[in-house]
Order: structure tokens, then C-alpha cells, then sequence
């Protein structure tokens, strides 16, 4: 009995002090966690189109929406993804074909050998990196961006989401092959994106997050950073308080703060 009163004990502790905001199995949200989300209640009603507005239309601060900052980062990381296994299948093949093609080619020295040998691999990885970076990070980019409307517009994630847009995809990028390819390709892209899109929303669904979050707190993320960076570019300075911005201040303090609008 003293056992068993230990573990749910112990078992509630844990879920009382894990982090949920990033790992929340046992709840959906933690009262001790640091609220970085917005509230959902409080969010002003929008319809369809005036969130999908607002996606492709920079604030006050001529800063990019969260969503369309997140649909760049994700075609960044396919780029780099597809870059990375392009260059690397590239090298290892073309390793390989030196040496089966070279066994019996005579070099001056070993030193001109590994030389002739790194040329040929070197620019094999870029050719690779090439040829599938800038493939994966445009299908990347036309798929998070189909998937991250259409979620906008209708305000929740959802599998129908991932496979319209997967289709999509595929049939854009097989446009240039006809008909047939596009159907195909739309075919194949609306297979894997639902096989993506029920893993995605599964671990979502363990988790307790959604996508909205996820995209929120990658832009919180941003904003630290360049926060931090502006800190400590600010330290750096030499000269904080120069000329210019002491005549300003003194203006300023002279007629006071004025808003633009009441500007005449």
C-alpha cells in the first residue's frame, strides 16, 4: 500500500514539473510551464481569407508573418537536407569510380594520386549538392507553403491538409512532363505527404501541440535570438551616444513625443 502510494507520488510529481510546452504527455498544458503561446481566446475572429491576408502581409515593423517565416525556414532545411545526400551518394560514387577506373593509371607520386582523387570527389559533392539542394529545397518550400494555407485558411491542421497539398506538389513539379506526369506525380506526392502528414499530426497528438504552436514558438525562437544579437551588438559599440543621436534627444526633450498619425 506504502508502495503504491509512493509511485502516484512520485508519478505525480513528474507530471507536475515537466516542461509540457515542450514534451506534455501528461497534460496538454502545465501551469508551471513559461507561457510563451498566445492565447487563443483572446485572438481577434477572422474569417478564412482575412488570416490568409494577413499570412502574405508584413506588420507594422515590415516583418514577415510567422507562417511565411517558417515556410522559408523549411525550404532552407530541404536545401540543406537535399544538398547534403546529393554530395554525399555524389562523392561516395564517384570514389569509388576512380579508383575501379584508375587501378592501373600511373601517378608521379602518391601526393598526385590523393590530389587527383579529392579534385574528383570535391566536385562531385557539389555537382551532387547541386543537382538535389535546389530540387528539395523549391518542393520542400511549394508543399509547406500549400500545407501552411490551407491549414491558415481553415484555422486547424488536419491529414486532408498534408495530402492536397503533397498532390499538389507532385503535380506542379512534374508540370513539365504532361498530363500523365502531373496525374502521377500528384498520385505519389498525395501518398507520402499523407504518410508524413498522419506521423506528423500523431506525434502531434502525443505531444499536445499543434501546428499553430510549433510555428509560434519557432518565432519566439527568432525573436530572442535577434534580440540577444542586438544586445550584444549594442555592448560592442565604441560610441553609444554620438553627436546625431544627442542633437535628437535634445529635439525630442525640447518639443516632445508626438504620434504619426497626429502629425499634421
Amino acid at each position: 500500500m506504502f508502495r503504491t502510494l509512493n509511485r502516484k507520488f512520485i508519478f505525480g510529481t513528474i507530471a507536475r514539473v515537466t516542461p509540457t510546452f515542450i514534451v506534455p504527455i501528461f497534460h496538454e498544458r502545465n501551469q508551471n510551464d513559461e507561457i510563451l503561446l498566445t492565447d487563443s481566446n483572446n485572438e481577434v475572429q477572422q474569417t478564412g481569407w482575412d488570416r490568409l491576408r494577413a499570412m502574405y502581409s508584413r506588420n507594422e515593423f515590415d516583418e514577415y508573418s510567422i507562417e511565411l517565416h517558417n515556410v522559408v525556414q523549411e525550404s532552407l532545411c530541404g536545401f540543406f537536407i537535399g544538398a547534403s545526400l546529393g554530395g554525399f551518394i555524389k562523392s561516395r560514387d564517384a570514389y569509388l569510380n576512380f579508383i575501379q577506373n584508375n587501378q592501373a593509371t600511373i601517378f608521379h607520386s602518391t601526393f598526385e594520386a590523393k590530389k587527383k582523387l579529392q579534385d574528383y570527389v570535391t566536385i562531385s559533392f557539389a555537382k551532387g549538392a547541386y543537382h538535389w539542394g535546389w530540387r528539395l529545397g523549391i518542393f520542400t518550400g511549394i508543399f509547406s507553403l500549400f500545407v501552411t494555407s490551407i491549414s491558415v485558411y481553415r484555422n486547424r491542421s488536419s491529414l486532408s491538409d498534408y495530402i492536397v497539398g503533397g498532390s499538389l506538389t507532385g503535380a506542379i513539379y512534374k508540370a513539365n512532363l504532361g498530363p500523365t506526369a502531373m496525374l502521377v506525380g500528384a498520385g505519389v506526392g498525395g501518398v507520402l505527404s499523407a504518410m508524413g502528414g498522419v506521423l506528423i499530426l500523431g506525434l502531434l497528438k502525443i505531444s499536445g501541440l499543434s501546428m499553430d504552436d510549433i510555428r509560434k514558438s519557432l518565432y519566439k525562437i527568432k525573436e530572442t535570438r535577434q534580440k540577444l544579437m542586438d544586445e550584444a551588438i549594442e555592448k560592442s559599440a565604441t560610441e553609444k551616444n554620438d553627436h546625431l543621436t544627442q542633437h535628437h534627444d535634445i529635439i525630442v526633450k525640447e518639443k516632445g513625443v508626438q504620434k504619426v498619425e497626429d502629425l499634421p
